[in-house]
């Protein structure tokens, strides 16, 4: 069987678990493929490597192809994605201390300029407090530093994904006010993306890829394999300084603490539907629109939405219609 080469890229979150399961039980070698992975400080430095052909793909928040592909706030790469992997799993935290009263803006911690951090914050700050947004200042960061700055005083709070909420939760430091399942329920979370270059050049690869991560997801989504997952999650580098304790605490939470827990759902096979429905369309719109500003056209974004996804094959998901009423 000929191989296949590719060289992907993640940030080491919860989302890069079908990754890490399919190259630990030989998904990728089955499927005729040589995957090389490797765990990036942020999202800014994976946009940058996929720019310059330094990765083939990489696991990517839903909307950062779609700002990839149109060049909206990040380096301009056509991409392609080849599987969802992950649907919710982004929390909002805020700092377990801060003073009552303020009159700066607060600061709140994201991964990217915009996109789903904004869109969750907004939505979040409607519902708080009956349509009046809080004034505040998205400042983009690697998403190994949410928690650390968070704990250090340096942030009011940031939007991040699991299991970053988890993690600040157990450390004291912050306290998880609401996650994308409350907000969005079932939103799409995480995809795997590749190159759109290298996806048409190569399709029996990224069809290849596709197959190895639904099995992959599939395994992600058995509770069985809860510990083998966990293990495989905090051997990479944005876990290497934690205790034994919040590692332990991270991966085997006692069932009457929440604090422990995510939101994060895998995609399983049996879920899959005929196409990418309305409502997970019009969220990624949202996103989008989130991101670039009033300025974007709706075409424009949803053409991008019918190429960038034009392989996937989503479940339908009724519940993501209240994103049209946002």
């Amino acid at each position: 069987m000929s191989q296949f080469h590719l060289h992907i890229g993640h940030i080491g979150l919860l989302d890069a678990a079908p990754l890490l399961v399919a190259q630990e039980r030989g998904y990728f070698v089955g499927e005729g493929l040589q995957v090389t992975l490797s765990c990036q400080l942020g999202l800014a430095t994976l946009c940058g490597k996929l720019a310059d052909y330094r990765l083939h793909g990489a696991c990517l928040p839903a909307p950062l192809p779609l700002l990839l592909s149109l060049g909206k706030g990040v380096p301009r790469v056509s991409m392609q994605v080849v599987s969802v992997c992950a649907c919710q799993g982004m929390g909002i935290v805020m700092a377990s201390s801060r003073p009552a009263a303020r009159t700066a803006p607060l600061r709140i911690g994201v991964t990217t300029p915009g996109s789903t951090a904004r869109l969750l914050w907004h939505r979040h700050q409607q519902l708080a407090a009956n349509g009046s947004l809080a004034e505040a200042v998205l400042v983009p960061m690697a998403a190994g530093q949410l928690v650390d700055f968070l704990l250090e005083g340096m942030l009011d709070g940031f939007c991040g994904m699991d299991p970053l909420p988890a993690l600040a939760c157990l450390q004291g430091s912050g306290e998880i006010v609401a996650d994308s399942a409350g907000l969005f329920p079932l939103h799409p979370g995480s995809v795997v993306a590749l190159r759109a270059d290298v996806a048409e050049s190569q399709p029996q690869a990224a069809a290849a890829l596709d197959r190895a991560l639904t099995r992959a997801c599939a395994d992600c989504a058995d509770p069985a394999n809860r510990h083998e997952l966990w293990q495989l999650l905090l051997a990479q580098c944005p876990y290497t300084d934690l205790s034994p304790a919040l590692k332990a605490a991270l991966a085997d939470p006692p069932d009457d603490d929440p604090s422990g827990r995510t939101s994060m759902r895998f995609e399983s096979p049996a879920d899959r539907g005929g196409g990418l429905p309305a409502a997970a369309e019009t969220f990624l719109e949202a996103a989008c629109r989130s991101a670039i500003g009033p300025s974007a056209r709706s075409m424009d974004i949803k053409a991008e939405i019918a190429r960038v996804f034009g392989r996937q094959r989503l479940r339908d998901l009724p519940a993501l219609r209240q994103v049209a009423e946002a």
